[in-house]
């Protein structure tokens, strides 16, 4: 949303562009003359089969040639390596990227003719001379006729002593990626515009050596040369063969280090023409010069990657060092620097985002034109709802609200009804009251105004806020349902999986795990691939948190190497520098603190509680305390839980498992009646909020309690009212609780000449409780189950079958020491 309420802010620069020559147009030119002689003129006539044998140009090589092209025209510069791995990923015709890699080596060991040589061509397409056909055969007005007409007027400015060095630059541009390390040339790293303005004073000296050290190696050459039968462009034979002799030239020339060859890669599809380094993606930073409209593209591209997939655009280190290139070549270009501010954003860095987004608006202060007070105002206004967006993504609600408001003054004083609804959208996701009237009233106006994107959004956060009171289910899917025929009548891709995981969230709060799957699945499948890449998908928060989703399910099932896989998957997809990698960190602690809990290793778990403070401090806390009672540190614990039952954000779910934590402690404590009360409110407000799932685990807590007091008959309408939900759709753990729970009522309630038959059916129903809890490796409720399961062998006499139990309680025992503070706690 804060991208779309950016303009050009400067009105575009006074100052006329200029072309830069530098090695990598010069690749370009050769990349485009190899193609043009491997394929027929569209003026020649079709020759008829068997008198010409043309090289074959598929379809696909057609349109990947072609793409590819425009790709280079168009993006700013790359070094060797970085073109060859874009030439390696393309579907082209091997045998010209041969040649074009054989002309790249030519270029490099016939000195400065070959140049000269390459541009005369260009000149000659230029003047439009009738010669020209046998070189660039292609429209003038095409977008590769309009790049070389200006390569060819920028190169024919160029001083003889330029050019010198142009050339050289053009021999370290090749030696980098061949011959010698990256830190062994320090000159690849000046700017191309300045090295093509500045005159190099020993460049006639230089061009001698030069023409010394090349002289015998090319008398070497030409009996080669003249094997290969001409030009190598057009030849046809085998491309091993071809990459052969190349690689015979290089040899000749200029020979490879020994390290080289040791680490050489495996071969691609086309053999390279010498083993190149993989040199890191550093390098694309350094490229070289970028004109304004490159760099408008590559920020426009970046821009959007950053909002439509992170993981597709630069990592931050590599995208803010081209940005600071961008700014040094362009220092009016405001879009640069309110891309820097992205850019902060994705890393959490408060005072980079603070100190670019201030950049961004600063030519606002100073207009070029006189009498533009309204756009000046536009400036000031959405400066400060930016920053005011920026304030509550790092969660200063004060700060944003003080500037929020300052953006609306200036809205109101202009009737700009748009930014009056975008601060409108900011102001109830910043206020901590009414927010429910803003949510409405800025559904309405935007649907006046035809502002789809917030009144889906509205819609969306209003199904949110609603989630924490009494509406009703209905009413919430409802919602959500109006606000996706929105998303998808405007093809809204980022708040179709907005809605996709909200409905994720709230069948999860109700306890559905089979549509909370269901949602996070279908989410995983719509298909949202970018415009203008259709290898790019959306992926952001919804969709890390569809895949947590799923994470959580497995390990609710007790498969835990299934759900460290889902998470790896997502540690993948949101690196940790990523503004989205904190969900899934909180979903891994999560995960790990209840299976350490179950385990009963204390220390590791109060580590994983550690982290998860870090993104979810209220979460931590509820596990801290469930830490302290495993422990019997039951005062530290309900200290801790009364601090969160005052907290005002502890409402609806958090609140009933706060109230479920008291009962444990009290259960613990001895103090069972005192917890009868604390779960009647904890049943209650799970009801009121359509808590399904927790209030059937309410129920269970209760009829456990029930049952050490003795009331059997509520006991027993406790767990039938609880049992057939967690079987239905619980977790393995809680399924393997309701079961023990069952069975203990059974016992408790079997009387008279039954009893020996019902306490024998019993024992054996406790096979399946002990197998779910190893399953999700509860290692004290195994101990609890086997010495029950002992005590009812006992009780009808069967000693061989209590012996067995007793052994395999004795063994468990040495594998897995009991930590618990007591065994005879008799909690849920």
């Amino acid at each position: 949303m804060i991208g779309q309420t950016i303009s050009p802010l400067y009105g575009g620069s006074s100052r006329r562009e200029k072309d830069v020559v530098t090695p990598h147009s010069i690749s370009i030119i050769l990349f485009i003359e190899k193609y043009a002689k491997l394929r027929l003129k569209y003026w020649d006539p079709r020759p008829s089969e068997g008198e010409v044998d043309d090289v074959e140009v598929s379809p696909a090589e057609r349109k990947a040639t072609c793409l590819l092209t425009v790709r280079l025209v168009q993006g700013g510069d790359l070094v060797l390596s970085e073109l060859l791995q874009m030439l390696e990923a393309a579907p082209l015709l091997p045998l010209h990227v041969t040649s074009f890699m054989t002309a790249l080596h030519e270029m490099y060991c016939n000195g400065i003719d070959s140049l000269l040589t390459l541009f005369d061509a260009v000149e000659k397409f230029s003047v439009q001379d009738q010669m020209r056909m046998e070189s660039f055969p292609c429209l003038w007005t095409s977008v590769v006729g309009l790049y070389l007409r200006r390569l060819n007027l920028s190169f024919r400015r160029l001083s003889f002593s330029q050019v010198t060095s142009l050339y050289q630059r053009f021999r370290a541009y090749y030696e980098e990626c061949y011959t010698s390390p990256p830190h062994q040339l320090p000159d690849l790293q000046m700017s191309a515009e300045e090295s093509n303005i500045v005159d190099d004073t020993d460049s006639d000296a230089k061009m001698e050596d030069l023409m010394e050290e090349t002289r015998e190696e090319e008398d070497e050459e030409d009996d080669e040369v003249e094997q290969e039968g001409g030009e190598s462009g057009g030849r046809r034979g085998d491309i091993t063969a071809c990459t052969s002799e190349v690689m015979a030239l290089s040899s000749l020339c200029d020979p490879p280090p020994a390290t080289s060859t040791a680490t050489a890669a495996p071969p691609p599809v086309y053999p390279p023409l010498l083993a190149h380094p993989s040199h890191p993606r550093e390098v694309e930073a350094q490229a070289g010069h970028s004109t304004r409209q490159q760099a408008e593209l590559f920020i426009s591209q970046q821009t959007s990657l950053l909002q439509f997939n992170e993981t597709a655009a630069l990592s931050p280190h590599l995208l803010q060092t081209k940005i600071k290139q961008l700014v040094k070549q362009n220092p009016d270009m405001a879009e640069a620097h309110y891309l820097s501010y992205l850019n902060c954003l994705r890393v959490k860095e408060f005072s980079g985002a603070v100190h670019s987004l201030l950049r961004t608006y600063d030519g606002q202060l100073t207009p070029r034109e006189p009498g533009r007070v309204e756009d000046q105002s536009r400036g000031f206004r959405y400066a400060a709802m930016n920053l005011a967006a920026l304030h509550a993504h790092f969660g200063h609600k004060k700060a944003g609200l003080f500037v929020l408001k300052e953006a609306i003054r200036l809205a109101q004083e202009v009737s700009d009804h748009v930014c009056l609804q975008h601060a409108l959208s900011w102001l109830y996701t910043l206020s901590p009251i009414h927010k429910a009237q803003l949510m409405k009233r800025s559904m309405v106006k935007s649907c006046e105004l035809s502002l789809s994107y917030l009144s889906s959004l509205g819609r969306l956060n209003h199904a949110t806020q609603l989630s924490y009171t009494k509406t009703p289910p209905s009413t919430l899917l409802q919602s959500i349902v109006r606000a996706e025929a929105l998303n998808c009548k405007h093809s809204l891709v980022s708040l179709q999986h907005g809605a996709w995981a909200l409905r994720a969230a709230l069948w999860a709060n109700w306890g559905v795990s089979t549509m909370t799957s269901l949602a996070s699945q279908l989410l995983l499948h719509l298909n949202t691939h970018h415009p203008t890449s259709p290898s790019t998908f959306y992926s952001a928060q919804p969709t890390c948190s569809a895949v947590c989703n799923i994470a959580i399910g497995l390990s609710n099932l007790g498969d835990y190497q299934l759900a460290g896989e889902v998470l790896q998957h997502a540690r993948q997809r949101f690196p940790a520098h990523g503004q989205h990698s904190s969900t899934w960190m909180f979903t891994q602690a999560y995960i790990s603190v209840v299976d350490l809990l179950h385990q009963g290793r204390w220390t590791e778990a109060q580590t994983a509680i550690t982290s998860m403070a870090t993104t979810h401090p209220t979460e931590a806390k509820l596990r801290q305390s469930e830490l302290l009672i495993a422990k019997g540190q039951l005062t530290e614990a309900w200290q801790l839980l009364g601090e969160l039952r005052k907290d005002p954000q502890v409402v609806g779910e958090l609140r009933v498992q706060v109230l479920l934590m008291e009962s444990c402690a009290c259960v613990a404590g001895g103090a069972c009646a005192v917890a009868l009360p604390i779960l009647v409110e904890a049943l209650s407000t799970a009801h009121n909020h359509h808590l399904t799932y927790l209030a059937a685990i309410t129920h269970l807590h209760t009829a456990n309690v029930q049952l050490q007091l003795g009331l059997l008959r509520e006991a027993e309408a406790s767990v039938m009212a609880g049992l057939g939900t967690v079987l239905t759709g619980g977790s393995v753990y809680d399924q393997a609780r309701a079961r023990l729970v069952e069975a203990k009522l059974q016992v408790t309630q079997a009387k008279g000449k039954e009893r020996t038959g019902k306490v024998l059916e019993v024992a054996v129903s406790l096979d399946l409780v002990h197998k779910l809890f190893m399953k999700v490796r509860a290692y004290h409720k195994v101990r609890e189950t086997l010495y029950f399961k002992a005590r009812l062998y006992h009780e009808v006499g069967y000693l061989e079958e209590r012996n067995k139990c007793a052994l395999e309680f004795r063994q468990f025992e040495l594998q897995h020491p009991c930590q618990a503070y007591q065994l005879t706690v008799n909690s849920f």
